[in-house]
């Protein structure tokens, strides 16, 4: 059971002192941290379903043996004490460390050399034990750990810190490099990428590269096969972020298959356009979007995979909003309805949209005789379309028409209900339009300044809108 004793308790809180974090978390395993804090918060519910090792490990999704490891680690150094199946935490002001000897003799060449690198600072006896520890955990030969520390002096300084040396030892150690000549000959290779690299920070306004930046720089060379040139030609467009930045731009590029800087500008020149592309129509629309990858993904890839030009695409934005159509939606099924008519370049798409608004400057002019007040809409140009085009009424007649519905209510309906009088009864000039006698299914406009009662059937403007067929040209 996890438990805490008296003094490491407060008020049922859970208490992390910061001379465990400052002394005693850098030199230790992140998955044996992980074990300290979860079973610190164990201890202080007392009673918990997880309490137990082999549940403890399961939530941490660790090996028991693992579990079972980091707790003898925390026992040695006084922070825990286990009997049985009772494990107690202490307060790291109070704890008692186990005394681990090592050979001194076995050691004294490596301390010898390790401080003559680490000239800056004194070598305190607790650091120089969890060197001692990693060397017989790892089975790392001492001579290896001396040319690890020399290459962290010359990368970080003779101020380098212990962990970040203990961290290059595992990873070597990891790799399966633990003997001097293995690791020796590693580092060698390491300094090599370290000349090459000095060259790429440097144009990304860097410092000397670090050992992150060494693994980094010999993953994009022997796992990604990237040149020297062309990580050197990437590096030069980031700004930020270092190595890592670097690194997950040359990750992406690797898995998209491109290996030289021809392929790189090319996708990335696509890319600003895609954006310039996207940021464009959604100006044209009035929309706002912190993350335009979504509307990439769903809309701007597949308008292009349609064979629409930026171009085209903006002027269908540019009549969508004329439209008050502002939804990414309502966009869409435009570019549909454009691809159905073979319409996907930017003069198919303007030349469609000016047929389509080819009456709007005389249905404006109409509807200031009318008093009309907003803009033309589809129905508008319905109806005038089928006055001149299907009927051939006359722009005077028309005219004339207008004139007599001044006035009333709903007048462009009134209008189209006169002119289709007219048209039953083969009216094309005004003065027949005058004199002529009422036709059936309604009165007719009598001569001027005199007019009859006129009956119309109501429509709604949809009603009316599938009355007639809008009449359209593909441009080839």
């Amino acid at each position: 059971m996890f438990k805490l004793s008296s003094e490491a308790s407060l008020d049922g809180a859970i208490t992390v002192e910061n001379k465990f974090i400052v002394e005693y978390m850098p030199y230790a395993d992140g998955d044996y941290v992980k074990v300290y804090l979860y079973g610190l918060s164990l201890a202080a519910r007392k009673s918990d379903a997880d309490d137990s090792i082999d549940r403890l490990a399961r939530r941490l999704d660790m090996d028991e043996s693992t579990v079972t490891a980091a707790i003898d680690y925390w026992t040695e150094l006084g922070l825990m004490s286990r009997l049985g199946d009772d494990i107690c935490y202490f307060s790291p002001r109070n704890a008692r460390p186990k005394i681990k000897k090592y050979d001194v003799d076995k050691y004294r060449e490596f301390n010898r050399q390790a401080q003559l690198y680490i000239a800056a600072r004194q070598i305190t006896p607790n650091e120089y034990n969890e060197y001692y520890a990693l060397m017989e955990k790892l089975n790392l030969e001492w001579q290896a750990m001396v040319l690890i520390v020399k290459y962290c002096v010359d990368l970080k300084g003779d101020n380098v810190s212990c962990p970040y040396i203990l961290t290059v030892a595992r990873n070597l150690a990891s790799d399966g490099y633990r003997t001097a000549d293995d690791v020796g000959e590693r580092l060698d290779e390491y300094g090599v990428y370290y000349n090459e690299l000095m060259r790429i920070l440097g144009v990304m306004g860097g410092k000397h590269p670090d050992h992150e930046a060494v693994q980094f720089y010999k993953k994009w060379k022997m796992a990604y096969k990237f040149d020297k040139d062309v990580i050197y030609h990437v590096a030069q467009n980031i700004k930020r972020g270092g190595a890592a930045a670097l690194d997950a731009k040359l990750t992406g590029y690797y898995e998209l298959s491109f290996t030289t800087a021809e392929q790189i500008d090319k996708y990335e020149e696509d890319r600003k356009n895609l954006y310039k592309l996207t940021k464009a129509v959604n100006k044209a629309l009035g929309l706002y979007y912190d993350n335009v990858d979504p509307e990439i993904t769903t809309y701007i890839k597949p308008w292009l995979g349609l064979g629409f030009e930026s171009g085209g695409i903006l002027a269908a934005a540019d009549y969508c909003m004329k439209k008050d159509m502002k939804r990414l939606s309502d966009l869409d099924a435009v570019i549909r309805d454009l691809f159905e008519r073979g319409l996907t370049t930017e003069k198919q798409v303007k030349d469609s949209v000016n047929y389509e608004n080819r009456f709007d400057s005389t249905i404006e002019k109409l509807f200031k005789t009318l008093n009309i007040k907003g803009a033309v809409k589809d129905i508008h140009r319905a109806y005038y379309a089928n006055w001149t085009e299907k009927w051939a009424m006359p722009q005077a007649l028309i005219d004339y028409a207008a004139q007599l519905a001044m006035g009333k209510a709903n007048s462009f309906a009134y209008m189209n209900a006169i002119l289709l009088a007219w048209h039953n009864s083969g009216i094309t000039d005004i003065e027949k339009a005058k004199s002529a006698a009422p036709v059936a299914g309604g009165a007719q406009p009598a001569a001027e300044g005199k007019q009859t009662g006129v009956v119309f059937e109501k429509y709604t403007e949809e009603q009316l809108n599938g009355l007639f067929t809008q009449i359209t040209e593909d441009d080839d």
